[in-house]
């Protein structure tokens, strides 16, 4: 059986649970965006996971500007629906957010004891590659780069040295889930499948 590494919104609705549960060795789903939205289908979408034992992250689209407090509204909104099953939060950053702000939204989330992964696209590399490389050690970076954005990776579109999760295409197929969705591949520079699946949670 052929393994998806998604990551959904409420934009790609699960419409098979179950199913997802057999395609699916995680999910990364959206949580929240700024400082007030919450997406519709987070509380769910939790539920669903821990119910199956499917492993997830959760993440924030950071707007430009109060980082941090975005970081922070995050953590508030999940922490007291997490269980066993989630793995770690994740800053998305595609907005042309400061590289000082998203080093201290890192710092914040270091504090909550969880793995982390850092989003940013291909094309902003030098934008943010001090961060990149000055984050913390529990913390993976996840790389877009689409290349021909028809569904499937082409090894000519590789994301740059170092990143340990490549999301692909927005076009892709999942079993379980609605429409087209981002697909992702763990690259072989790093992280295992296994880290990526396992709780990060430190006592």
């Amino acid at each position: 059986m052929s393994k998806y590494y998604p990551d959904i919104s409420h934009y790609h609705p699960v419409r098979n649970w179950d199913t997802v549960k057999r395609s699916c060795p995680f999910l990364i789903m959206k949580a929240t965006q700024g400082i007030s939205y919450i997406d519709k289908t987070l509380y769910t979408n939790i539920k669903e996971c821990e119910k199956r034992g499917i492993p997830y992250w959760l993440y924030a689209f950071l707007n430009r500007g109060k980082e941090v407090d975005q970081t922070r509204f995050l953590v508030e909104v999940c922490r007291e629906r997490i269980e066993k099953h989630f793995v770690g939060y994740v800053l998305d950053v595609e907005s042309g957010n400061a590289e000082a702000d998203i080093e201290r939204s890192l710092d914040f989330l270091k504090r909550q004891r969880h793995k982390m992964m850092l989003y940013t696209m291909y094309s902003e590399y030098e934008m943010y590659k001090q961060v990149i490389y000055r984050r913390p050690k529990n913390c993976a970076w996840w790389e877009a780069r689409y290349g021909l954005n028809n569904g499937k990776y082409k090894p000519h579109y590789d994301v740059h040295k170092g990143a340990d999760l490549q999301q692909f295409t927005s076009n892709g197929f999942c079993p379980g889930i609605s429409g087209r969705v981002d697909l992702n591949r763990i690259t072989d520079q790093g992280k295992s499948e296994r880290w990526f699946r396992n709780s990060g949670k430190r006592n």
